[in-house]
């Protein structure tokens, strides 16, 4: 499911499990925010299409950082007038990963179950392939328990590395799930059986 919305006078497609970054939204890092001004829903090959907005549809998204995009430089001469000016501009930017997406009949989709939300926080870094780095970008998204991450799928899981960037976007996710499932399970001896048998999280 993906929809269309509204912010800071520009339209973005998003759907659970995206990072983006938008117009500077005023509100602390780690809030959560929602969208109510959307323009459209997709589900499968559906689509329902606001006038302008579809009523009753939201996003809902963690602020994940705030921060300032690549200097724009701005030259301007004017020939035989000995004029010349050269400015710079740095927009502004929220960056925000993207939770849920409800629509207007209240189906949901979500990055995480929201019944695991409250799940007790584990020590992800215990999962064959997560280091500290990979830990933090999942606890921004909300994944902080071996429950919650046994739950994820893996197409959210490459989505959030893929928007971490190059460094995390090789990483490879396929393990996770099962090893975490064992974990949340207190199966410590087949999940000692499994992690011996993966390299950086993959099966050798």
């Amino acid at each position: 499911m993906y929809a269309v919305i509204k912010t800071g006078g520009k339209q973005y497609k998003v759907a659970a499990g995206q990072k983006l970054k938008v117009e500077q939204i005023t509100a602390a890092v780690g809030q959560e925010v929602v969208f109510d001004q959307i323009l459209a829903v997709g589900l499968g090959a559906g689509l329902e299409v606001g006038t302008p907005f579809v009523p009753n549809a939201t996003v809902s998204a963690t602020i994940v950082a705030h921060g300032l995009h690549d200097k724009v430089h701005i030259f301007k001469m004017r020939r035989r007038k000995h004029y010349k000016k050269s400015q710079g501009h740095r927009q502004r930017y929220t960056e925000l990963f993207f939770t849920a997406v409800t629509t207007a009949a209240g189906a949901t989709t979500a990055a995480v179950p929201a019944a695991l939300m409250a799940a007790p926080a584990d020590d992800l870094v215990k999962i064959e392939g997560i280091g500290p780095k990979i830990n933090e970008l999942l606890a921004k998204a909300g994944i902080t328990s071996f429950v919650q991450l046994a739950a994820t799928d893996i197409g959210v899981l490459k989505a959030l590395l893929k928007s971490g960037g190059a460094r995390f976007a090789s990483h490879d996710p396929t393990t996770w799930a099962e090893q975490a499932q064992l974990a949340a399970d207190g199966k410590w001896d087949e999940f000692k059986a499994l992690t011996d048998l993966l390299v950086g999280g993959i099966r050798k």
